[in-house]
């Protein structure tokens, strides 16, 4: 990783070390004449704990890894407020999620092309998917030499292979590609693991090309703010999270901004971009006044219920004694329970039938944890029970929220308003998924192994009851996207090249610029975003 001191100067900047900023990064260096400098206010995970697949439930909401953002409270949900976690690392998210690769439907893409995002649609956006990956599946839909591995979960628990039995017969078949033709059904899940571990979009994009004398990888750095010379935008100001005064790196063809959907609208407002009225109430002088920076803020709401079986589930593995040997067992022979994605089984169903897509995603792990109070918004611990946990989730909620300075310090945390049940038909279709989810989980042979539903309202509740038990249990499901929105109208904060509206030379390619939510875990879009934005900025800038 080198100095970066010593030369104050590149092609282009990229700020966030995250998912997508890896993606550019490493795609815009392709080009030997082109020098690229990534930052990342994290650090790299020296330890390698996050390597170990698992470790994902000692990693989130400790701020080693994460930032460990607090939501405000929710009025939509009796205030609640708990954690937003965001990687806080090289590689970012994509370092402590819990590896679930699943591309989303095809419609949803279509959906943001007939919004006014040409170029978005499935069509031209299935190549970029196939780019990504390697697949350990054959099929003309997947990618075979890509650098993201992408593994179908090998260690599978019994009562896994239960769920699926009972999932098909309650109505939801069994699918073997959930990246393939169709994504409805349920099946094994998919993971960002190669070879028993973790791969973060770092180790996939950034690690095998350090060696490249154009990349320039700088941890530990805080960009407080994008310079503008006029419109265009020339550089920004950083600072060593260690200590130290701050100074400007310049960007002689342009500045990507890829701090995620968090950090990415506050990055902009502190560089004057973003809502006139609220920068000037915090004392920022307002480059370009849009409306949009901070909003749209998307969500997957959702319902996360537990069950105890009568036969040992993952939690076993992680008590004191189980944990040390099942960890040294996946560095060493990659394999076993902790070498696999946390989710075992996810699929998608719709809570109408006569709805033209899926409309909820379902997930099943074989193990339960318990979270601490939602005024502090931590996990609390590992039960030394037999538990697993079943989820529902909405892949494209009505509800929206935003995000809000505090101030116009770029140490402040921003605000965070998820307001995820704002919309009732959000509530009306999560009660529909929990009435899935208690069919799935009565149905012989996996209820055959039910001691007890936990959390699960009683099936006698009136209408009345289980929308009180939905806005006291739904909970986030750490896919937040959509605050720097992509669309062709003005009102958008990025046009469909995703260059940001107002000013020249200045980009944004991270979760932040979806339009619209899509369907599933939102890792393997944000990558295709990255390659995205690789090709676009490459043919703009010149």
């Amino acid at each position: 990783m080198s100095s970066l001191r010593s030369r104050e100067e590149f092609d282009f900047l990229v700020l966030g070390g995250g998912s997508a900023g890896c993606v550019v990064a490493s795609r815009l260096s392709e080009e030997q004449d082109c020098s690229v400098a990534m930052f990342e206010a994290g650090s790299r995970d020296r330890l390698r704990l996050t390597s170990i697949p698992s470790a994902q439930l000692f990693t989130i909401g400790k701020p080693q890894y994460d930032w460990c953002y607090k939501s405000e409270p929710d009025p939509t949900r009796h205030g609640a407020s708990e954690l937003w976690p965001r990687g806080r690392m090289l590689g970012g998210s994509s370092g402590i999620n819990g590896m679930v690769f699943i591309r989303g439907c095809a419609a949803d893409y279509d959906e943001w092309e007939r919004l006014g995002n040409s170029g978005w649609g499935w069509d031209s956006v299935l190549p970029l998917f196939k780019r990504i990956e390697s697949s350990d599946i054959a099929s003309e839909l997947r990618g075979t030499a890509g650098p993201q591995t992408i593994t179908t979960a090998r260690w599978r628990h019994p009562l896994s292979l239960k769920f699926i039995e009972s999932a098909a017969a309650a109505g939801l078949p069994y699918n073997n590609d959930m990246n393939g033709i169709s994504h409805e059904g349920m099946g094994w899940s998919q993971g960002t693991i190669k070879n028993g571990r973790r791969q973060s979009a770092f180790d996939a994009y950034i690690v095998p090309n350090l060696r490249r004398p154009n990349l320039f990888v700088r941890e530990n750095m805080l960009v407080q703010r994008i310079v503008f010379d006029g419109r265009r935008a020339v550089g920004a100001v950083v600072s060593d999270q260690r200590g130290g005064d701050s100074w400007t790196i310049r960007a002689r063809r342009g500045v990507i901004v890829c701090a995620g959907t968090i950090n990415t609208p506050q990055l902009l407002m502190l560089s004057g971009v973003g809502p006139g009225e609220e920068l000037q109430a915090v004392g920022i002088e307002v480059k370009h006044h849009s409306p949009a920076v901070g909003k749209n803020l998307m969500e997957h709401a959702g319902l996360r219920l537990q069950a105890e079986m009568d036969q040992w589930t993952l939690n076993r593995y992680v008590t004191p004694w189980w944990a040390p040997i099942q960890a040294l067992r996946c560095l060493a022979f990659r394999s076993g329970p902790v070498s696999s994605p946390t989710a075992q089984l996810l699929g998608f169903c719709r809570s109408d039938p006569e709805l033209e897509n899926p409309d909820l995603e379902i997930l099943f792990f074989a193990f339960g944890s318990r979270y601490g109070s939602k005024k502090h918004g931590t996990m609390s611990s590992i039960p030394n029970r037999n538990l697993v946990t079943m989820l529902v989730t909405l892949n494209h909620p009505a509800s929206k929220g935003h995000v809000a300075l505090k101030d116009a310090d770029p140490r402040s945390p921003i605000e965070i308003h998820p307001r995820m049940l704002s919309a009732h038909e959000d509530v009306e279709r999560l009660r529909r998924g929990l009435h899935i989810l208690r069919r799935i989980a009565s149905t012989p042979p996996f209820s055959d192994s039910v001691v007890e539903l936990l959390d699960f309202p009683s099936a006698e509740a009136s209408e009345a009851d289980e929308e009180g038990f939905i806005r006291k249990a739904t909970c986030p499901f750490y896919h937040p996207a959509g605050t720097s929105r992509m669309g062709a109208d003005q009102a958008s904060v990025v046009d469909p090249k995703l260059a940001v509206r107002g000013v020249d030379c200045l980009w944004v390619a991270d979760a932040s610029v979806f339009p619209k939510m899509v369907s599933g875990n939102i890792h393997a879009t944000t990558l295709m975003i990255g390659e995205k934005a690789a090709e676009l900025i490459r043919t703009a800038a010149v």
